[in-house]
């Protein structure tokens, strides 16, 4: 395979300087060249900005610019043409909407965002689907929906060509399936290869033959699970390459756990899966695992995809006849509530908006395959949507609830719904609340006895320094607790010798007092503060040292003085000539009666260390009970309906501003393509229910077509309609429309089950065939429409990682549950406990169990085309093959996966005698790509493990770690053909 294997070093270096390529241009959101980033990020803007001025509808055009069609921007005003296409920086709009050359919109500047925008769309070419120049304000149209409906997309199902149960029918040209029988599952198989081979050769053209059986086995097993096949199955399946066997094995992975997991992250695509909200507070998804391990479970189950539909639609609302039925329903309905959001957003009217645009946009494309989005602003450019069917679908989500409350000041969070649990478990919850509840109140009372305890020790008369009187500046403070009282004052130490500060008792009797002043002590206190202490004796001067720490509790004792009662007793603390804080908090005046005191004390000293240590003893058990909690209610981010008279059906936003309303439009559905009446007679609710219904209708003409078709896309790498989310008239047209139609009746009369229509799919001939290249085919149909090879496709990140875990056999079947938990509220601040803040591309499980963290997806998932959270992802792209390989070569992770690979391969070739690195490379070669080697495969890998002279090398471990890594950073290893 490899005359030799590139340095290290200076593979490391090319890719730091491709680094910037590999990773600067993944787009966010839709792709600056396409009309939907127009449509969504562009003419709104043009149309709330600018059009007051620069369109058919300004009373007075400013600078003789009009923005209301793309010639009119081409051609420009008084300062030449507004934009030049390709070159943002030349483009005198960008230069006014920079405020520049001028300062446009002259009322307020536009936000960054929308400016980069803006320089992005004019630097892909500026695509505006805007034809003509108007000069006055356009009369209404009305879309015609009977004419609408004549596209193909919205016309009822009519495919005739699967005659399931009955026997397929002869091909035309006389072709025979090699891999079926005519009944069953194979009879339909049948048929699907007569009419692609049928439809071939009226072309001229003649299908590849079947593959060799290893190449089979390793895309079935890829496109089934996401995995290699394992060696056992290869060696089984070679023992016995016929068509039963083929079916076995067929069934083998269909019924696998793989396979839920493998195409649960298919659909994961669709439904914008992410662990986090991203945007500018990234929230953490706390529990949006469960929705990934509804589908796989619901994957392995076979659950019918309509039950899904109206699960995710509408599953809050769905009723339940068990526990785990309702569970599901809820969890199913966290679709909804994937997508991104601009929680901070202060304007909470347009959040709402936002997000209902984002559902509609979503439903839309999963289910209908149509742009719906384009819709909210005007009606519909290209496909026969009005603006009224949009307004119809958001008085639904509207009257959902997505968000409540704000989590912190202005930012927004979202809905949870409390999911079914035991009644044991909530029981013991209710009790362990009860003993908390019980605890915390005699915590309570323990505080008291405590505080009465403290007070009956500390006799006699306090004076507080809320009580005293003050002079200069003194700043009150709770910071070091401990105190006496509600808090205590301190001279910020500034203002040295202007601050002072009095407190005076009147004592009831003559006598001697023990006097104690309360302070916090710290070493940023002052050790010299002076005081002045009036007594029966007369003043006497004292110098507390605040740095000391107090004796007991607050309490520093200051001596024992005489004092009369005819006389107040007074203690001035000044901050003259202090260096550090000066701290005044109380001062305290004991009797002295040496043997009644000195009893009486001893007593309350000993009740109040019995007091202390109860509380201490109830703080523990309060500290052991929440260490010992139960595990919380599991809640769903799930949406609700709101309540009934917050339901209501929406105005049309003119020009998609929220606070520019026109006239209600009745809830209902896109009217050209669904089956019964648009609107909703007396909705339930919100209207969701009745949505998820509707689109699930079997005489839907759009629903069904839709899944099959993403179905055979996931199997056969294209789509019968390769714009597999787009199925309106910017979308292409299906190259078998009427197979399209027959299989998507098969699929309905079925069940709507995903695991017949893929069984069905994988025994055709179609499937099994070559991807070898013919100039003779390709010349009649280079793109490969008709099927006449396979198509060879790319794996996807998540089973390139995955591939590799298998080869190195670290890869685990645990199934992990909550892959964020370490978490706190938002992604970028883990929560205490933490101990893993990584992508965790390490870790030996499958990646769908990985965290998907917006904004912060692994590099090099990122640069294997894993899918971009933030968009509803049908067909995943595929690009720069090289800049993969340089990823794949130079990750510490994947050289790491390489050593521990070639490990396990020297582990079951234990012994190093000369002439074992054969049966090295062949266990290679089978891990890796699930074949054996060539010769000059081996000759060459045998060249690399040996040395010159053709004995065992001295580092058999490393070099065949290298191996590893290069088959592992080849094309092969990334691709099936």
């Amino acid at each position: 395979m490899f005359d030799s294997l590139p340095g290290r070093l200076g593979v490391r270096i090319l890719l730091v300087l491709t680094a910037g390529l590999i990773y600067g241009n993944r787009a966010r959101g839709y792709e600056p060249d396409s009309v939907e980033f127009f449509e969504q990020r562009i003419r709104p803007v043009l149309v709330q900005r600018c059009y007051s001025c620069h369109s058919a509808e300004a009373d007075e055009i400013g600078g003789s610019l009009w923005l209301d069609s793309a010639g009119a921007m081409r051609s420009g005003g008084d300062s030449g043409p507004a934009i030049r296409p390709g070159d943002a920086d030349a483009s005198v709009l960008v230069s006014a909407i920079r405020y520049e050359s001028s300062e446009m919109p002259p009322d307020e500047p536009l936000g960054a965002e929308v400016v980069e925008d803006f320089v992005r769309w004019i630097n892909a070419g500026a695509i505006d689907p805007r034809a003509g120049a108007p000069r006055s304000v356009p009369k209404d149209e009305t879309i015609d929906l009977e004419r609408g409906r004549q596209f193909w997309a919205f016309q009822p199902l009519s495919g005739r060509i699967l005659s399931h149960p009955q026997p397929a029918a002869p091909s035309s040209s006389g072709y025979e399936p090699s891999l079926t029988e005519p009944d069953g599952d194979s009879s339909v198989a049948r048929q699907i290869d007569v009419h692609l081979v049928d439809a071939l050769q009226a072309r001229g053209a003649e299908p590849n033959p079947v593959a060799e059986p290893e190449t089979r086995l390793r895309r079935l097993a890829f496109d089934l699970t996401g995995l290699p096949p394992e060696e056992s199955l290869r060696q089984r399946w070679l023992q016995d390459p016929t068509p039963d066997a083929w079916r076995r094995i067929v069934d083998e992975l269909l019924n696998s756990r793989a396979f839920a997991q493998h195409w649960g992250r298919h659909w994961m695509d669709v439904a914008r899966y992410a662990d986090s909200n991203g945007s500018d507070f990234n929230a953490t998804f706390h529990d949006a695992w469960r929705y990934r391990d509804y589908l796989v479970d619901s994957f392995d189950q076979d659950r019918p995809l309509d039950q899904m539909i109206r699960q995710q639609v509408a599953g809050d609302l769905l009723p339940s006849e068990s526990e785990q039925q309702r569970y599901d329903n809820v969890v199913a309905s966290t679709f909804l509530m994937l997508g991104p959001k601009m929680l901070s957003e202060r304007d909470k009217v347009k959040l709402t908006m936002d997000v209902v645009d984002e559902q509609i946009d979503t439903i839309g494309r999963a289910f209908l395959g149509m742009t719906l989005g384009c819709a909210r602003c005007h009606d519909h450019k290209f496909d026969p949507i009005a603006t009224e069917d949009y307004y119809a679908l958001a008085g639904i989500f509207k009257s959902t609830q997505t968000l409540r409350g704000e989590s912190q000041k202005y930012v927004s969070t979202w809905n949870r719904v409390e999911l079914p649990t035991s009644e044991e478990h909530r029981r013991a919850i209710r009790d362990h609340q009860k003993q908390v509840r019980s605890v915390k109140e005699q915590i309570e009372q323990a505080e008291k006895d405590v505080l009465d305890a403290e007070r009956s020790v500390e006799q006699g008369i306090v004076v507080d320094d809320a009580d005293a009187t003050r002079t200069g500046q003194w700043v009150q403070s709770t910071y070091t607790k401990g105190f006496v009282g509600v808090g205590y004052v301190h001279d910020n130490n500034t203002d040295k010798g202007k601050a002072s500060i009095e407190f005076r008792a009147a004592l009831p009797e003559d006598g001697r007092y023990v006097v104690r002043i309360a302070y916090s002590a710290g070493g940023n206190r002052a050790g010299k503060v002076p005081a002045t202490l009036t007594t029966a004796d007369g003043p006497q001067a004292l110098v507390i040292n605040q740095q000391q720490p107090t004796e007991n509790g607050p309490w520093f004792t200051l001596g024992t003085f005489p004092f009369l009662a005819s006389q107040d007793a007074v203690l001035v603390l000044r901050n003259d000539g202090t260096e550090g804080y000066v701290i005044a908090d109380a001062v305290q005046f004991l009797a002295v009666d040496p043997a009644a005191v000195d009893q009486k004390r001893q007593s309350a000293q000993a009740e109040l260390a019995d007091a202390r240590g109860k509380l201490e003893t109830l703080r523990e058990r309060l500290k052991q009970l929440e260490q010992d909690q139960p595990r919380p209610v599991p809640v769903a981010m799930a949406p609700r309906d709101l309540p009934s008279t917050e339901i209501a059906d929406s105005p049309v936003h003119i020009r998609g501003e929220v606070r520019n309303l026109g006239d209600p439009v009745p809830r209902g559905f896109v009217r050209v393509c669904g089956p019964g009446e648009a609107t909703i007679g007396s909705p339930s609710g919100s209207g969701r229910l009745e949505l998820a219904q509707w689109l699930t209708d079997p005489d839907h003409p759009l629903v069904s077509r839709v899944l099959v078709n993403r179905i055979w896309g996931w199997v056969f790498g294209e789509g019968i309609v390769r714009t597999v989310d787009n199925f309106g008239s910017r979308g292409e047209r299906p190259t078998h429309p009427e197979l399209l139609d027959s299989l998507a009746l098969d699929f309905m009369r079925n069940g709507w089950r995903l695991k017949p229509l893929v069984r069905k799919l994988v025994l055709t001939d179609a499937y099994a065939r070559s991807s070898t290249y013919s100039v003779e085919a390709a010349a009649i149909d280079p793109e490969n429409r008709l099927l006449w090879r396979a198509h060879r496709k790319r794996l996807t990140a998540e089973s390139i990682r995955d591939a590799m875990l298998s080869a190195a056999d670290v890869l685990t079947q645990q199934q992990p549950i909550e892959p964020v938990a370490d978490k706190g509220v938002l992604v970028s601040k883990n929560r205490a406990d933490s101990t893993n803040g990584e992508s965790g591309i390490e870790r030996p499980v499958r990646t769908i169990y990985l965290p998907v963290i917006r904004g912060n997806i692994d590099p090099m998932l990122t640069a294997l085309d894993a899918a971009d959270p933030d968009l509803l992802v049908g067909k995943r792209p595929t690009t720069n093959v090289p800049a993969q390989a340089l990823v794949l070569i130079n990750s510490d992770q994947v050289n790491a996966w390489a050593a521990e690979t070639a490990a396990a391969v020297l582990a079951r070739h234990p012994s190093r005698q000369q002439g074992r690195e054969a049966e090295w490379i062949v266990d290679v070669y089978r891990t890796c790509l699930s074949r054996e080697p060539s010769a000059k495969e081996l000759r060459l890998g045998h060249r690399w493990l040996g040395d010159a002279d053709g004995q065992s090398g001295s580092e058999p471990l490393q070099r065949l770690t290298d191996l590893v890594a290069a088959i592992f950073a080849s094309s092969e290893f990334r691709m099936t053909d």
